[in-house]
């Protein structure tokens, strides 16, 4: 397993490196970057790193020029941004540009294990706590709920996990073809354009 650390806060990678090393042991293979330059010349090298923690706040390249460089040529390529800002428009944002989730620098060790783990799975992480008790949310929740059925919900659910159309069918007893249905129209209700968006809006409008 190979992972990229990409802060400029020598502090804050040697952290999660040490955290990473506990949790995966060997099998884990550390790389690291203190700027935004050499983060993308570390990946033109490795193409095969399984996740990528990108701070936004780096010193040379905007962190969000960076996502989007690496969202260009390595599409599938699963990236967690990382900041200390974590407000719920910047996060949507993180998520827009095509990250699989975001962990706030404030975050617990336990909290960003989790996280790492879950996107490594296949998944997507989003902080709940951030947007619960936004008005805003609240009223997107009730009015995207409402349209949403208690079927679609649990597909999202499992989507979640990083299941597979054909994974999902097995584990709720329905064909490919209703799973798709459900998938298309999960997507056209939350206006968004992929899997991973779908998982992160209905994250941020705590429908999960």
């Amino acid at each position: 397993m190979k992972i990229l650390i990409t802060d400029d806060h020598a502090l804050l990678r040697d952290s999660l490196s040490m955290l990473l090393m506990d949790r995966f042991g060997s099998k884990l293979e550390l790389m690291h970057a203190d700027n935004g330059r050499v983060a993308l010349e570390q990946i033109a090298i490795h193409p095969d790193l399984d996740l990528i923690l990108l701070d936004i706040d780096l010193p040379d390249i905007h962190g969000f020029q960076v996502l989007k460089q690496i969202i260009a040529t390595q599409p599938d390529k699963r990236v967690i941004t990382v900041s200390g800002s974590d407000s719920a428009s910047f996060i949507r944002q993180c998520i827009s540009l095509g990250a699989a989730g975001f962990i706030p620098k404030t975050s617990s060790g336990r909290t960003m294990l989790s996280a790492i783990e879950m996107v490594l799975g296949g998944g997507s992480y989003v902080p709940r706590d951030v947007f619960e008790g936004s008005s805003a949310a609240k009223a997107a929740n009730e009015e995207n709920s409402a349209s949403l059925t208690a079927r679609q919900v649990e597909v999202l659910k499992l989507i979640r996990k990083g299941l597979s159309n054909e994974a999902i069918a097995d584990a709720l007893g329905i064909s490919m073809a209703t799973v798709k249905s459900h998938v298309r129209s999960i997507l056209d209700c939350l206006g968004v354009k992929n899997r991973t968006e779908a998982v992160n809006e209905a994250l941020l409008l705590n429908l999960l």
